[in-house]
């Protein structure tokens, strides 16, 4: 199963600029969601930079720590989860898997997790969810 996704908001901000040693960056993200997942997420992540590149940040590597909300359907059933995400964005790939925490509607018994998958031009989440029927 999975999802393709679109970002169609990405805001990032240093938490501090005055504090060098301590690189983090909070970003606030919207996706747009199509296949087995139909609707809308909200990310909020803290990215801490090991290694930065100012001119091409898909060359950077950072750890990840953040939270996905969803909102929409999925396989026809209406609800939202939110999902933890821990992982390291390194030089364009992304390893940061997340975990369902919490459903709800249609979607309250929900639970799972998901990757994150960069193939081409296409993103997507591979999906490895279970629904009680």
């Amino acid at each position: 199963m999975s999802a393709t996704f679109n970002v169609t908001r990405w805001d990032e901000q240093p938490v501090d600029e005055q504090k060098i040693n301590f690189p983090v960056n909070r970003v606030q993200a919207e996706y747009e969601l199509e296949g087995d997942l139909e609707g809308k997420a909200w990310v909020e992540y803290l990215l801490y930079y090991l290694e930065s590149n100012k001119e091409d940040g898909h060359l950077a590597t950072a750890r990840i720590s953040g939270f996905l909300h969803f909102e929409g359907q999925y396989k026809g059933k209406t609800g939202t989860f939110t999902a933890a995400e821990k992982g390291i964005f390194d030089k364009g790939s992304l390893d940061s898997p997340g975990m369902i925490i919490k459903g709800t509607g249609e979607l309250q018994a929900l639970t799972g997790s998901y990757q994150y998958d960069f193939v081409g031009e296409n993103s997507k989440l591979i999906l490895d969810f279970k629904a009680d029927e």
